[in-house]
């Protein structure tokens, strides 16, 4: 299953398609590794919104990662993956800017997609408004 405009291959791992080995979750140090290094292991396919909302609040899987949630949040840019309203949107307008390197059509979308966000009536994006200080 090709994914996004790159053609990524969505029954491939992270650590497959960055070509690292993220390691052995046995020895993670904290659960959230021992989660994030096990994300890692699975199909991109097979991932849990939960993990793909902790991968990139940690900066890990990209830029595969965004070909996985870009048509979500081009739907929606307040999906949910299991925190909040916008939590990923949220993640990906803080993360630093390298994460676009690969990727910088998304980049010039992130813009459109917050604006987006921010006209949702208040009930339905607090969260977002509130994590990104907007409050």
């Amino acid at each position: 299953v090709k994914i996004g405009p790159y053609n990524t291959d969505a029954s491939m791992t992270l650590e497959q398609l960055t070509g690292s080995d993220w390691g052995d979750p046995a020895t993670a140090p904290t659960e959230m590794v021992e989660t994030a290094i096990r994300s890692g292991k699975k199909p991109l396919k097979d991932l849990y919104p939960e993990e793909i909302r902790l991968l990139i609040s940690q900066g890990m899987g990209f830029p595969f990662i965004l070909d996985l949630v870009w048509p979500i949040l081009q739907r929606d840019p307040l999906h949910t993956f299991d925190l909040f309203e916008g939590d990923v949107l949220a993640s990906l307008i803080k993360s630093p800017d390298e994460i676009w390197d690969k990727r910088p059509e998304y980049r010039a979308e992130l813009d459109r997609m917050k604006a987006t966000a921010l006209k949702a009536p208040d009930y339905m994006n607090d969260m977002f408004r509130e994590t990104l200080g907007l409050t």
